[in-house]
């Protein structure tokens, strides 16, 4: 796969591809939008269900020219009044499908979507196709949690990184310094190991690792520099619980992790625990795209 893109702290930043249906989970991916990339152009996407969920060919409507209302995207240019929001419709495929694709041919550094069962596409994102789009794009994908326009919260001040020592985890936390360093927040670096053998020791570095056994604040600031202000954070449990729990506890604005397609984090992250995480946390879920 293509290496991750980092989040941009100086000069234009790359655009922000965002799901949208209309729904209250398209209102609370808008919000996410405006707090994550206030400065980013903010492509505003629409791509009705599909009788035909294998359906690969698909083509850019018009919103005028096609079935949505006049105001279908009121929402978007209010939300994120000040940036520049580009409406787009798209007919033909599925939306995991059309806003994977779109990722592979556009210089997109973020996809955000809103929180699953609100509306069709978030059905469509965080059902079946769920690991075509959470693992399948080079872009990052974020997950605003449900409501969460509803609240106020401005950019993250305290961002959370799941860690575990291999490239992906690497990735990640350079992706999650990045966003920290733009918005002045501080870096927790969280590491889960599970309470038996049964439970894979996912975010541990070879099934023989303990905690005690990983220095993680050196290993995870490793050139980051002084910009950045990092803490890490050891946890027993299953991952999903876990991180959640401790993201509720420390009051956590954003959680990062890093998304690969083999060995046990995929096994944890791809399917079951990333579903969990993804209802139980209570902050945004942000992945990062495999190097």
């Amino acid at each position: 796969g293509s290496a991750p893109k980092r989040a941009t702290v100086t000069g234009s930043p790359p655009p922000i591809l965002i799901a949208f249906d209309g729904s209250a989970g398209a209102r609370d991916a808008l919000a996410l939008t405006r707090d994550l990339a206030p400065e980013a152009k903010a492509v505003v996407a629409y791509v009705p269900p599909h009788e035909d969920p294998v359906a690969h060919h698909y083509r850019r409507v018009e919103p005028a020219d096609s079935s949505v209302p006049p105001d279908f995207f009121g929402d978007a240019n209010t939300t994120l009044a000040g940036q520049e929001v580009e409406p787009r419709v798209y007919a033909g495929a599925s939306p995991a499908h059309v806003l994977t694709d779109l990722t592979e041919k556009e210089d997109f550094d973020l996809v955000v979507v809103g929180s699953p069962h609100r509306g069709v596409v978030g059905r469509a994102l965080i059902g079946s196709v769920a690991e075509a789009l959470l693992h399948g794009a080079r872009a990052s994908v974020a997950v605003a949690p449900r409501g969460y326009s509803e609240g106020d919260h401005g950019p993250p001040r305290r961002i959370a990184v799941a860690y575990d020592t291999t490239p992906e985890s690497d990735a990640a936390v350079r992706y999650a310094a990045g966003l920290a360093h733009a918005a002045d927040a501080s870096l927790e670096v969280l590491t889960v190991v599970g309470p038996s053998a049964v439970d894979s020791k996912v975010l541990v570095d070879g099934p023989s690792a303990t905690p005690e056994d990983l220095d993680l604040v050196d290993r995870a600031s490793q050139g980051l520099g002084e910009a950045v202000d990092v803490h890490s954070r050891r946890l027993v449990g299953l991952v999903a619980d876990a991180l959640a729990d401790a993201c509720t506890d420390d009051d956590i604005d954003l959680l990062v992790l890093g998304s690969r397609d083999y060995g046990p984090l995929k096994r944890a992250l791809a399917s079951s625990v990333t579903s969990r995480l993804i209802h139980r946390a209570p902050c945004p879920v942000l992945l990062v795209p495999r190097p």
